[in-house]
């Protein structure tokens, strides 16, 4: 699942183009686009890791969005109630702020 984490914060058709079509991912990785780019998530971005561990990698990106890695799906209190889910998929999910 690694390799949707460059994708919540930068995108090169190139560098995924395997990912984009050969692997099937277009409308997952169109989503995840798009939530980036709603929220202004660059490569400079600020990452604020929440969580680490075996089975959840939780992270904070600017404080707009928060992208969780892995097939745990026992958060706790680490996604707070003023954000949404924004879109999730297989060991993943992305909540944003909401507006």
């Amino acid at each position: 699942m690694a390799h949707f984490v460059p994708c919540a914060k930068t995108y090169d058709a190139s560098q995924f183009y395997d990912h984009f079509f050969d692997w099937g991912l277009k409308d997952e990785l169109t989503k995840l686009t798009e939530v980036r780019a709603r929220n202004g998530i660059t490569t400079t971005s600020q990452v604020r890791i929440l969580a680490y561990e075996a089975e959840l990698y939780v992270a904070a990106i600017d404080e707009q969005i928060i992208v969780k890695i892995g097939p745990k799906m026992d958060l706790g209190n680490l996604i707070p109630e003023n954000f949404q889910l924004a879109t999730s998929g297989e060991k993943y999910a992305v909540w944003e702020k909401k507006p």
